[in-house]
């Protein structure tokens, strides 16, 4: 499996300053609030900075960690079941990192994940490959708001976080929250920083080179430069899907922070050598290939763009969102060929993610009932057996992470129950259902968009 970025805009190295006007804040306050009138932090990009030094007892540092539960081995990726528990402690050995979060004496870090305030010492980042990408959740509500120094408002308006950490550690984290307090109408708190990130244990700890708070109250408005004092964020990682497709994701649940936050991974890169599901016990492999009736184009609606995808020159475009699903499935002799395109697949944070997916191979089918013996309604199993796979990638409104990544994914075998209703029984259709295991990327063909009608 290998990836090709065609563009990128994505990580660079950190270099002050820091804040830099952006999207994110933007995007998201055109749903909650007014944004606040300062310069915004991505990495590798910088503006002027011209915040004030930080005030006496305003500091929003970490609050008490929350224990997550014993440490464990990082594992497989692909090993965990949906919805359990990726892992929740360290990384392997060969990390670098030691048992008890300490690492050469030289690098100035204690043995308890914490640097010293000096902004000038530099930790080095250290993260496995789990937690590298862009992490996010953006909530209407939250409950109430409790930051280090005391200060209480509910968030009615909502909050987004926003974790990018690079493969070197390098990392960006923006926290914005909006609401009210008893004593004003409207309320926004917007923390930002900017250093390396290290993995010990269950903790990751976020090492600033640089951390900035905005404000805006009744009382208090402002902008200012907080204490460079490293953060710690208990994790968990589980499996977990997007809401849209489902593609396969991991899950965050971080504490330690002004509330839990549960952080999901825009983009989680395709397996190596993702698992092979097994022959189902209860499927009936067939020896016939596809039958006459269904040889042919069919798409996912009689407004789906088929021509997102040319497999030939991979020439693609993302299709004009129209109400309509855009996917289809081809039937041509012994092969068979699909593909779909999902837009906006997240359903939380700012940053966007987009998918064309292809695949091509040949079919084996079997027929397990003719419904009512009317011979136009058909139920059976067939079995994908891959040659090739293509997946496309598009992150956007995301600023400097802005991309398009291209990967040739491993061919892997699937398992279907197929049903197909003939021109006799209108409209002519066939649908692919997940009653099995299913391979990596399968879910995006029977899925939410499993049914196929004739297109001639």
């Amino acid at each position: 499996m290998a990836g090709r970025r065609v563009e990128t805009r994505g990580f660079a190295s950190v270099a002050p300053p820091l804040f830099v006007e952006s999207a994110y804040v933007r995007a998201f306050v055109l749903v909650l609030a007014p944004a606040p009138a300062t310069c915004l932090g991505v990495l590798g990009t910088g503006c002027g900075d011209d915040a004030s030094s930080e005030p006496g007892g305003n500091d929003l540092g970490p609050q008490q960690l929350i224990d997550a539960g014993d440490a464990s081995s990082l594992g497989d990726a692909g090993a965990a079941s949906d919805g359990g528990a990726l892992y929740d402690s360290g990384v392997a050995d060969d990390a670098g990192i030691r048992g008890d979060g300490g690492v050469a004496d030289d690098t100035g870090i204690r043995g308890d994940g914490g640097v010293a305030s000096d902004a000038s010492v530099v930790v080095p980042g250290q993260v496995p490959s789990e937690l590298v990408g862009i992490w996010q959740q953006t909530r209407g509500s939250a409950g109430d708001y409790e930051t280090s120094s005391g200060d209480t408002f509910s968030m009615t308006s909502g909050f987004s976080v926003q974790l990018k950490i690079a493969e070197d550690g390098q990392y960006y984290f923006a926290h914005y929250a909006s609401g009210v307090s008893s004593t004003c109408a409207s309320v926004s708190y917007f923390d930002q920083s900017v250093g390396t990130a290290v993995l010990d244990g269950s903790t990751l700890w976020l090492h600033p080179q640089q951390r900035r708070l905005d404000v805006e109250d009744c009382a208090n408005s402002g902008s200012w430069t907080l204490t460079t004092d490293a953060i710690p964020f208990t994790i968990q990682v589980e499996e977990a899907r997007h809401f849209n497709g489902p593609l396969r994701t991991y899950e965050m649940h971080a504490t330690g922070g002004p509330h839990p936050f549960d952080l999901t991974l825009l983009l989680r890169p395709p397996l190596a050598n993702p698992p092979q599901p097994e022959l189902p016990s209860d499927f009936v492999l067939g020896s016939d290939l596809p039958y006459t009736e269904m040889q042919g184009l069919f798409v996912g609606a009689a407004g789906t763009d088929a021509n997102f995808y040319e497999p030939t020159t991979d020439a693609h475009y993302f299709p004009t969102l129209n109400g309509s699903p855009h996917n289809w499935l081809r039937f041509d002799g012994d092969s068979y060929e699909t593909a779909i395109a999902l837009q906006n697949v997240n359903s939380d944070g700012v940053c966007k993610l987009d998918v064309i997916y292809y695949e091509q191979g040949k079919a084996l089918m079997s027929v397990l009932e003719d419904v009512g013996g009317q011979g136009s309604h058909f139920v059976g199993h067939v079995r994908f057996q891959g040659v090739a796979a293509r997946l496309i990638a598009r992150i956007r409104e995301c600023d400097e992470s802005d991309a398009e990544l291209e990967y040739d994914l491993p061919p892997q075998t699937s398992y279907y129950r197929w049903i197909y209703f003939s021109p006799e029984a209108p409209p002519e259709r066939i649908a692919l259902l997940c009653d099995f295991e299913t391979s990596e990327w399968q879910p995006l063909v029977c899925g939410d968009s499993s049914q196929f009608i004739r297109r001639n």
